[in-house]
């Protein structure tokens, strides 16, 4: 029973797997996001091998991560700075609305938010698998976005009811750290492609819609 069970080919040998190759990312990810202005190419170069997980070719997981990692770099961190730059101007405008006690502000700047998450969500899958240019790409994950709105909203409610768990108490934030650094990005942008997986689907094939 036991030899089964830790059998690679089972189930519970694939899940251990996985999370083992989860951790490995999450870790790499870390790593190579610390600067801040390398955390697209890095969301890339993480989607990128993600992505190859459902293909199969699932070895050799920190060299796939470094070799998506050095070929998405520039395209991905000129649209991450682009996306950090409007992530402080709407924060900034949040603040302001709140100082002057402007509804309106903070609902413009709500929307604003939303609309990075949004293209963050599209943009490095599309980057990760897609030859275009940076501009291009930004268009096409805007309108994926807005195409597949309910798919966004679901992963969007996904990521706030984690990051919710993690902030509930200053007890629970001290419990979750540590799932944070082992799998809790890689986790999270896997759970990503596998909602967005039907959206790649019809970009590849399609004759199939």
């Amino acid at each position: 029973m036991f030899r089964s069970l830790f059998d690679p080919d089972s189930g519970f040998g694939r899940a251990m797997d996985l999370i083992l190759r989860l951790i490995i990312l999450n870790v790499l990810w870390l790593v190579c996001s610390l600067p801040i202005v390398t955390l697209g190419a890095s969301t890339a170069a993480l989607c990128s091998v993600l992505m190859k997980f459902r293909e199969g070719e699932e070895s050799h997981v920190a060299r796939r991560f470094f070799a998506a990692w050095r070929q998405n770099w520039k395209r991905a961190t000129g649209t991450w700075l682009i996306l950090l730059a409007l992530l402080a101007l709407f924060i900034f405008d949040f603040y302001f609305g709140s100082w002057m006690k402007s509804f309106l502000w903070k609902v413009i700047a709500v929307a604003g938010l939303q609309v990075v998450a949004l293209e963050y969500i599209f943009l490095y899958p599309l980057l990760a698998r897609y030859e275009n240019t940076w501009r291009a790409h930004m268009g096409n994950a805007l309108r994926l976005g807005i195409g597949y709105f309910p798919r966004f909203l679901l992963i969007w409610l996904i990521w706030a009811g984690a990051i919710a768990v993690t902030l509930y108490s200053p007890g629970m934030l001290h419990s979750m750290i540590p799932v944070w650094a082992l799998l809790g990005w890689s986790g999270l942008h896997y759970v990503n492609l596998l909602i967005l997986r039907p959206v790649f689907d019809k970009l590849d094939y399609p004759e199939k819609k």
